[in-house]
């Protein structure tokens, strides 16, 4: 009995103009910066598949949204990969996203166009979103979705052999992502076989236990190096001044800078993305005399922060204007007051 519940979403599919076509060798994937696969469930149990979006059921019709939980043992997420399929007449992108939670927001997320997305076999598909930061060991979620339009259909293999991925479950939900499941029986009076077998003799009634075809995978996460900066370490009150500021990621990410000139003045607060290795150039003036550290951090686009860089810097002499007084009395009697001008370097 457990078998003809997949090939029932099968017949539905095909109905549709979506071919169920076997499973394909995996393709392998591109090495970046240190990525390594992290998750995976690689097995399609025979022409098992659970649709994303919408199913015209005769007086039932749903839309199916798709969720896989997983548990990461990399400090960055990079990409998934999903075995997926469409149906002909699919026109709305697929969207994937990451979430720590099922009913909370993308951590990130990105579309696919549908003309990528193959619909005579199943394929494994790239999904390069922005590297995030991830806890290890917590539970995260890979969520699809598409628009709920007429024959916009798309296909995800699924393997409905217990614990095929032990560290996770499949999920679905019917009602545009407010509520979640994961039982797939359609014992299960909201799973969305039970909304497909809504007839006078049910045939199904037993336990299934789903997980999706996916790969993650992730990279550890070394901080940046605490920025060096450069620049004059003497100067005079109110006289703008150039300070260069530059940091190394090993993991190449860019980086963004975080500054605190020492002097009461507000920081400038993550400013960037820049290179690593690129010098950056920020100017700041000091308006009062004293004797200032220059503080900076750095902080890649995962959210990793290095150690705080310093430089002291000294403004000990008393800024006068060129309109002031006393210069215009020194201009004038330059003879009467050399040893305050020694004093003042003017």
């Amino acid at each position: 009995m457990r078998k003809l519940l997949p090939f029932l979403v099968v017949g539905i599919l095909v109905l549709s103009g979506l071919g169920a076509g076997a499973f394909s060798e995996n393709k392998q994937s591109s090495q970046n910066r240190g990525e390594e696969l992290d998750q995976y469930q690689e097995i399609m149990t025979e022409n098992t598949l659970i649709p994303i979006g919408n199913i015209p059921i005769p007086d039932h019709p749903i839309c199916i949204q798709v969720a896989q939980s997983f548990i990461p043992t990399k400090e960055v997420l990079t990409k998934v990969e999903l075995y997926i399929i469409k149906n002909s007449t699919a026109t709305y992108p697929l969207k994937v996203s990451i979430r720590k939670e099922l009913t909370n927001e993308d951590l990130t997320y990105i579309n696919i166009d549908p003309s990528i997305v193959p619909t005579e076999s199943f394929e494994w598909i790239d999904i390069n979103f922005d590297d995030i930061e991830v806890t290890t060991g917590l539970t995260y979620y890979i969520v699809t979705l598409t628009e709920n339009v007429t024959d916009n259909l798309y296909g995800w293999g699924a393997n409905n052999i217990s614990e095929s991925y032990p560290l996770g479950c499949a999920w679905i939900s019917l009602d545009e992502g407010n509520t979640w499941s994961n039982e797939s029986a359609s014992s299960y009076q909201n799973s969305v076989y039970s909304k497909i077998n809504q007839n006078p003799n049910p045939r199904f009634d037993d336990t299934v236990t789903w997980d999706m075809c996916f790969k993650t995978y992730g990279r550890e996460n070394v901080p940046p190096n605490e920025p060096f900066i450069d620049g004059p370490i003497k100067g005079k009150p109110g006289v703008e001044y150039s300070y260069t500021f530059v940091t190394d990621d090993l993991d190449g990410d860019d980086v963004y800078y975080w500054i605190l000139w020492g002097d009461g003045c507000p920081a400038v607060e993550w400013i960037g993305p820049y290179g690593s290795g690129e010098v950056v150039t920020v100017k700041h003036t000091f308006t009062k005399k004293g004797t200032f550290t220059i503080s900076a951090k750095a902080k890649d686009t995962v959210g990793a922060e290095s150690e705080w860089g310093y430089l002291e810097v000294s403004i000990p002499r008393t800024y006068i204007g060129r309109n002031s007084l006393l210069l215009r009395l020194m201009e004038k009697f330059s003879h009467a007051f050399p040893i305050i001008r020694r004093m003042l370097e003017l």
